[in-house]
């Protein structure tokens, strides 16, 4: 399930070896569990019980859904093989 937290300082967040999710201080994001989790045991991270998810760009920087011009680029992109 997903947070709604607040960073509190600067923190980088590696789910892969490739990906780094940077943060920095006054982000206010939905997050996974498991970014929860480091960021917390990291002292970085706050729950916050603010709707401002629903009113900014929190999904799509917390890995939500691709846009529709992604998705068909992704396609075909896997199409050309």
């Amino acid at each position: 399930m997903s947070k709604m937290v607040r960073y509190t300082k600067r923190f980088d967040y590696r789910p892969r070896a490739s990906v780094v999710m940077a943060r920095t201080a006054g982000d206010e994001v939905k997050i996974t569990e498991a970014e929860y989790e480091a960021a917390n045991a990291a002292g970085a991270v706050e729950i916050i019980n603010g709707e401002s998810a629903e009113q900014g760009t929190a999904s799509s920087e917390a890995g939500g859904p691709a846009t529709e011009g992604t998705a068909g680029n992704r396609s075909r992109n896997r199409a050309r093989g």
